[in-house]
């Protein structure tokens, strides 16, 4: 992390505190969401590369990094955590970015809230045509708290370790604080996580702001197929995607330069400096 971030806490409705890093400057808002397992702080890289021109705000979601651990009495609400977080820094129409989960909560935000953001990038989102099954979510979810109460026995060193030998074409340079994430992750929301079905196609209907879709190659464990991703972004009023060659889910993990190069000229051209 670079010596002038800054890193506070807030808290939102119903006393939910959410951690974030921010890069500050009087410049243009740049919103950044994580995904699943991740923290706000695994966009260093990105941020480091942006900050130049743009305000970046890394936050860490509920029941990750160092932000609240999850309370069953408390709401689970991850689009009015952002839109807390949002008024709170009285953000003026940032744009927002996210990666996964992170992608879905700023996709749900610029459908509940069309006023109140510039722009959007959505990496890998999870829509797909694949039949939804309740029991078969919430196995997953037990299999991924098994998995991670697991990880956390595990040195930070030989999760990267591990992590080097079965993705080498990750980015050296997110490797800790991606290992150290899973360490934080609070498990308890594995138990709570809301599961819901999305209908994605009425969801990105109702996206007003210009999108952009950026997803990797499905042979490689990317969500997104080319046919759902030029689909998305017809029924958007202004969509546009990109596909990046040999990367999987986590694109920016994967194929680095060629991310950062299609989201700063769509940037460029959607929330100008």
């Amino acid at each position: 992390m670079q010596k002038d971030w800054k890193q506070d806490k807030i808290t939102v409705d119903d006393g939910i505190e959410l951690f974030y890093t921010r890069t500050g400057g009087d410049k243009p808002k740049l919103v950044l969401a994580h995904g699943l397992t991740d923290s706000g702080i695994c966009w260093h890289q990105f941020a480091s590369d942006l900050e130049a021109d743009y305000d970046l705000i890394m936050y860490d979601a509920y029941g990750h990094g160092k932000s609240s651990r999850v309370d069953p009495e408390k709401r689970f609400d991850m689009v009015e955590d952002l839109h807390d977080l949002i008024e709170a820094l009285e953000l003026d129409k940032p744009g927002i970015i996210g990666h996964s989960m992170g992608g879905m909560t700023a996709a749900g935000y610029a459908t509940k809230y069309p006023d109140k953001l510039s722009a959007l990038v959505l990496e890998d989102p999870p829509i797909s045509d694949l039949p939804f099954d309740e029991v078969s979510v919430k196995s997953t979810m037990e299999q991924w708290k098994h998995f991670n109460l697991s990880i956390k026995e595990k040195p930070i060193k030989e999760i990267i370790n591990h992590q080097k030998k079965s993705a080498p074409n990750w980015e050296e340079a997110i490797l800790q604080e991606w290992a150290i994430a899973k360490h934080n992750l609070d498990p308890v929301l594995y138990d709570h996580f809301p599961i819901r079905e999305v209908d994605w196609r009425e969801l990105v209907k109702a996206i007003e702001v210009p999108t952009l879709i950026v997803t990797g190659d499905n042979e490689l464990g990317a969500i997104v197929t080319p046919k759902i991703g030029i689909e998305a972004v017809e029924l958007m009023e202004k969509g546009e995607f990109g596909h990046i060659s040999a990367a999987g889910h986590c694109v920016r993990y994967e194929q680095y330069q060629p991310y950062l190069t299609m989201v700063k000229l769509f940037l460029k051209r959607n929330l100008p400096v």
